[in-house]
């Protein structure tokens, strides 16, 4: 047993659903891009740098996986893609914990609202509404934990972060 972290993140503005046919090919507009490359720098200089990012196939989700890979100078064997992800309900997220190597620390997941945004609601023992952003995050860390038998609520921290929060930091 040992510490584990997981990190939800939010992908990137995406173009209107108006614009594509399908949902599933929406891309990230500039901002889109310019907010992944921004988590990409923060996510590196807190090194909360992930062993395994799972990523929604949607080329949203992809796309902003891949910035972050590329910014925090990962592996893109480190990158998996997760059809499970594509809109996932909470239950379908949290359900992916079991399937995880016991090796791994530190697993990012890289989808959609609501599920993402509902999951992390359910971090720490005194759960809150959490609302991710587009390109937003919530990391939480669980200590003495394995992922088979990890609970939201046993979390013991949960932080946030997204890429309008405290931007003159940053800067």
């Amino acid at each position: 047993m040992g510490t584990r972290r997981l990190t939800l993140l939010r992908h990137g503005e995406a173009q209107p659903s108006d614009s594509c046919p399908e949902d599933f090919e929406r891309a990230l507009t500039r901002r889109g891009k310019s907010e992944a490359r921004e988590m990409a720098v923060r996510i590196a200089h807190q090194r909360l740098l992930p062993d395994l990012i799972l990523v929604s196939p949607a080329e949203r989700a992809w796309s902003t996986a891949e910035i972050i890979a590329s910014g925090c100078e990962l592996d893109p064997k480190q990158l998996q893609c997760a059809r499970e992800l594509y809109l996932a309900t909470p239950d379908t997220v949290w359900r992916l914990l079991t399937k995880w190597d016991p090796a791994l620390r530190h697993v990012m997941i890289c989808g959609h609202n609501p599920g993402l945004s509902q999951v992390a609601s359910r971090f720490g023992p005194n759960p809150q509404r959490r609302a991710l952003p587009p390109a937003g995050l919530a990391t939480a860390v669980w200590h003495h934990a394995e992922w088979h038998s990890m609970q939201p609520e046993t979390a013991a921290s949960c932080e946030l972060d997204d890429p309008e929060s405290m931007a003159d930091l940053w800067a």
